[in-house]
């Protein structure tokens, strides 16, 4: 059964929980900072890498994207530098890793996916000579081809057929007339970023703030959204993302998960703890079976990708590693982006890979801090910041507000998040006033009412 989806939209910033069964399995992050993947783009040849097999397209943002030459269609197609191309995004820009293209632009609907740069008909083996004719007929003009995605009568895919025929014309026609970098489609937005970064549909949509249920009706049409405050959530959102940052998430009964990004692999390791009764083989077994839900479930709700090496406690049995190892690929099962479990190493840990789909939750909200652990960024701390001091404000009606912070969170504060802080301002209808407190660490911050309004 599709989940639901909850959303939490500030200026500037919309943070959202998928739902599923009462349990927040998939976490987002949308700041209008990011290029999706699926969205289509006009974009300029840079420079050509032969030894590499790929070009460097500009697309717009702080660093070309990466075209490998067998995505260029059709097959032997050239490209020049300087050229203007259309593309479309495969994979987002993570882990200093630029953003990755094709020239294969694919449209995607309910029925059908046209596909530019290859032609004829995909998965069509049921069609009759005169509707394959007929569906050839509306796309091939263009270049273009179509992979059937369901069965069904003929003509509500020949409806559809048309319909992502005329899209494909926009897009070619709005490329014609803009220059380079320039985002062709879907229209930027929050509720289409947001929906181009969703595993699978969703039912149901909760979001908290009104003014913004129109715009998330024009890209969920067939969903139901209702305007529902964040107190009545199933799930304390706040609370899910804490603990998704953290390093380090306990176990019950004993014991924790730590959990650390490095650029050749995900690390994670299962420790015991100090249990005071039981044989290490119990004991471990135990642990690890308790390891192996956290783990998929914060392998998913991080985003988590590419290779993922896991230390669990050390168990000497075969037939026991083998059950962790089963225990791991079954808690795995649900999550669409599709894990593989590949087994166990010489030293004793146990490989995953994750397709990599969208930037890790920590990419988008924490930085590295030389010499030490990944931090909040400067932006992230400020709105947190914004949030608290709302929170004490519907407990607090009416107070003057004064918030002290580190001088590189009020610096976001006059940059990336004002938009956040004049919002809060006009609800308030008065100004916060913000000061600086270098001796305060950057995480951290005060929050003081004062006086009544008159």
């Amino acid at each position: 059964m599709p989940g639901a989806l909850l959303i939490a939209a500030e200026p500037g910033e919309w943070r959202a929980a998928l739902v599923e069964d009462g349990i927040p399995v998939e976490l987002f992050v949308e700041r209008g900072d990011q290029s999706e993947a699926g969205s289509i783009h006009l974009g300029r040849v840079r420079r050509l890498l032969p030894a590499l097999g790929a070009i460097l397209v500009d697309i717009g943002g702080d660093r070309p994207a990466f075209l490998p030459s067998r995505e260029v269609l059709p097959r032997g197609r050239r490209l020049d530098e300087g050229e203007r191309v259309i593309v479309q995004i495969r994979r987002e820009a993570q882990g200093g890793k630029p953003a990755r293209l094709t020239t294969g632009v694919a449209l995607r609907g309910r029925l059908l996916e046209l596909r530019s740069g290859r032609p004829g008909i995909v998965g069509g083996e049921k069609l009759t000579p005169e509707e394959r004719t007929t569906l050839s007929g509306i796309v091939g003009e263009d270049g273009a081809g179509l992979k059937l995605l369901q069965p069904e009568p003929i003509d509500p895919i020949i409806a559809e057929a048309m319909d992502l025929k005329r899209r494909w014309r926009d897009i070619l026609d709005r490329a014609a007339r803009l220059s380079p970098p320039s985002r062709l489609d879907p229209p930027l937005s929050f509720a289409t970023a947001l929906a181009g970064s969703l595993p699978t549909a969703t039912s149901r949509i909760l979001v908290d703030d009104p003014a913004v249920v129109p715009e998330l009706r024009a890209v969920f049409p067939e969903t139901v959204i209702q305007h529902k405050a964040e107190s009545e959530w199933p799930v304390e959102l706040n609370a899910v993302f804490d603990q998704a940052l953290s390093g380090t998430v306990a176990l019950a009964g004993g014991g924790s998960v730590h959990f650390e990004a490095t650029h050749a692999a995900v690390l994670i390791d299962v420790d015991s703890g100090s249990p005071e009764t039981g044989s290490p083989e119990r004991t471990g077994l135990a642990v690890n079976l308790t390891a192996v839900d956290v783990i998929a479930r914060q392998i998913r709700l991080r985003n988590l990708g590419g290779g993922i090496v896991i230390d669990f406690v050390g168990l000497e049995d075969r037939r026991l590693r083998e059950r962790v190892r089963g225990a791991l690929t079954e808690a795995l099962a649900p999550d669409p982006a599709g894990s593989q479990v590949l087994g166990w190493t010489r030293l004793g840990h146990l490989e995953l890979v994750r397709p990599r789909r969208g930037r890790p939750l920590a990419e988008a909200l924490l930085e590295p801090r030389p010499g030490g652990p990944l931090v909040k960024t400067a932006v992230t701390v400020a709105r947190e910041a914004l949030r608290a001091l709302r929170h004490e404000a519907r407990t607090q009606p009416g107070r003057h507000w004064r918030l002290t912070v580190n001088p590189v969170v009020a610096a976001a504060l006059a940059g990336d998040a004002t938009a956040a802080l004049r919002a809060l301002e006009q609800r308030f209808g008065r100004q916060i006033v913000v000061e600086t407190d270098p001796s305060l660490d950057r995480v951290h911050f005060k929050i003081a009412g004062t006086g009544h309004r008159g």
